[in-house]
């Protein structure tokens, strides 16, 4: 039996059944980054499982400007807060950043299933619960955490929801990211962007396009020291 609150545990117990399916769950389907899996102000019909890679969310303001929201790594629910909160709709665009392993689900199914599973619904509390303390986490990284800091964090979060065999083979990981979009991300000026990514201990792992960043050395990111503006 999984542990108690210990969503990894949980979602690869079940998987790892061969009646999976039985229970509501689609086959693993596998997405190349950019792949939208569902779009802000559609019916919250589907919840979303990722087995592995990471998904961006993303929300666009009225006035056409896009802001990104965070990312969901391997292991997380897609969807579910506006699944609970019956007749929503997704409050926001889930689209995947790197390659991404995917399960879904019917909104009913899910819901109903989460009123007789109690090791489901100890799981996703355990979830929303760290949802909260990220979220958190980041409010406090901004106001206390140098930028290059929370750049090194950013970027070694996406690395670490990668399989590290599959970098080791690939040798780079590519990041469908505009400058400005990352810059948004650690909440840094464009510019002041530019003087992170052309900084000495940086440089060596990063290549940065006009859409795309590329870490060149993704397991090497992960051994950088942190450092001060």
């Amino acid at each position: 039996m999984p542990q108690a609150c210990d969503t990894e545990s949980y979602f690869r117990t079940l998987f790892n059944k061969d009646d999976a399916e039985l229970h509501g769950w689609s086959p693993q389907h596998t997405f190349p980054s950019g792949i939208e899996l569902f779009r802000q102000n559609e019916p919250a019909a589907q919840i979303y499982f990722i087995s592995s890679g990471m998904v961006k969310l993303s929300y666009t303001a009225p006035n056409g400007k896009e802001m990104i929201l965070g990312f969901r790594r391997r292991d997380w629910l897609l969807g579910v807060t506006q699944v609970c909160v019956e007749g929503e709709v997704y409050s926001a665009t889930a689209t995947t950043l790197t390659a991404c392993a995917i399960r879904q689900i019917p909104a009913k199914t899910f819901m109903e299933m989460l009123t007789r599973d109690i090791e489901l619904s100890v799981a996703l509390n355990r979830m929303l619960s760290l949802e909260i303390k990220s979220d958190t986490e980041k409010i406090i990284a901004l106001g206390s955490m140098p930028a290059g800091e929370r750049l090194i964090r950013l970027l070694s979060e996406v690395v670490s929801s990668e399989d590290g065999e599959e970098l080791r083979k690939r040798g780079s990981l590519d990041l469908p990211l505009k400058s400005e979009e990352l810059a948004e991300l650690i909440a840094v000026t464009p510019q002041h962007l530019y003087r992170l990514l052309k900084d000495i201990r940086l440089r060596p792992h990063l290549k940065q396009g006009r859409k795309v960043l590329t870490i060149v050395d993704p397991l090497g990111l992960m051994q950088a020291d942190s450092f001060k503006d």
